[in-house]
């Protein structure tokens, strides 16, 4: 029978190994955009070969929750924190999943015709991805305040979507020869848009913890 303190260690170093699968999705996000913004396939293609990876961490990850789920007979607290960290990985995988989408409309891009900024999509990345390193910092430090930022930074994320979103449809209207570099990037606002969602899922499953139910 394990004491105490090895379940101590192990609940840490779940936590670890989520937070570095956390910067992994993050620094795939960044890439991603980068290549969609420069046009750059090499590097969009080192962002959809680190998926498998991300998949890794997810399945070791749900198999250590499982482990100690099973073999520890954690308390009501510790239950609770392997469950949000259950469901929270399965959110930063997503998150990877967009960064890859997100990465393959570069290649896309760059294949059919050269990347023009119809919309400062950069600026719709930086929103969501300052918000996701907020959000991976209010869960490394437990940090009730950070999640109130992070969900209400989501309405600036949202209304950036929605103009750039209308934009894009308005261009596509106006001028037939970005049709279609105008809907790719419509695909990269909503990847970008649902990355802003998940990251909202993981601070809200993180408060319930901490305070003993969900922010309003």
């Amino acid at each position: 029978m394990r004491t105490r303190q090895q379940f101590d260690a192990d609940l840490v170093a779940l936590e670890q190994k989520f937070l570095t699968m956390g910067g992994l999705a993050g620094r795939m996000l960044d890439q991603a955009m980068d290549a969609l913004i420069m046009g750059n396939i090499a590097l969009a293609s080192k962002v959809v070969s680190q998926d498998d990876t991300v998949d890794q961490y997810n399945i070791d990850i749900d198999a250590e929750c499982m482990r100690l789920v099973i073999q520890q007979q954690p308390l009501a607290h510790d239950l609770r924190f392997i469950g949000m960290i259950f469901k929270a990985v399965t959110e930063v995988e997503r998150i990877a999943d967009h960064a890859v989408d997100i990465a393959k409309l570069a290649i896309h891009i760059r294949t059919v015709r050269r990347y023009e900024p119809l919309v400062d999509v950069g600026k719709l990345a930086r929103l969501v991805r300052a918000m996701y390193t907020s959000a991976l910092q209010a869960f490394a430090e437990h940090n009730i305040e950070l999640v109130q930022i992070v969900i209400d930074a989501d309405n600036a994320v949202d209304d950036l979507f929605h103009e750039q979103r209308s934009d894009l449809l308005r261009l596509m209207h106006d001028d037939s020869d970005r049709i279609i570099l105008a809907s790719d990037l419509i695909f990269a606002v909503q990847f970008l848009e649902r990355i802003g969602d998940r990251r909202v899922n993981i601070v809200e499953r993180l408060h319930q913890i901490e305070v003993g139910r969900r922010p309003f």
